[in-house]
């Protein structure tokens, strides 16, 4: 779901120093999201992802890095263990079929 939450993303950089990075997610599931990060990372990377508005933090993973665009690379985290209520919204469950969904019954006159 393409939604702009703000999160704070802990870790180590490649040098070694730990940094702290204030972000907002592109797109997010309950598996984990998509940021835009001005902080080079790896593949693989473990890190520490904080939703401010909530102040959960969830251990993740970057699984991918994909474009830079001024002077940020656009960041795949993974939870280490799914979390749907991690955003604070709700997720259809993952067998849930839209063409399932009910329709609105028209208004009777």
């Amino acid at each position: 779901m393409h939604l702009a939450i703000s999160v704070s993303i802990r870790g180590q950089n490649a040098a070694g120093s730990p940094f702290s990075e204030v972000c907002q997610t592109v797109t997010v599931n309950a598996n984990g999201c998509l940021v835009e990060m001005a902080t080079p990372v790896a593949k693989e990377q473990p890190l520490t992802l904080k939703n401010i508005r909530t102040t959960g933090e969830i251990p993740c993973t970057v699984v991918s890095l994909g474009n830079m665009g001024v002077g940020k690379t656009q960041v795949a985290l993974r939870f280490d263990h799914p979390s749907p209520r991690f955003w604070g919204l709700g997720f259809p469950p993952e067998d849930w079929d839209p063409a399932d969904r009910k329709r609105p019954e028209p208004m009777k006159r």
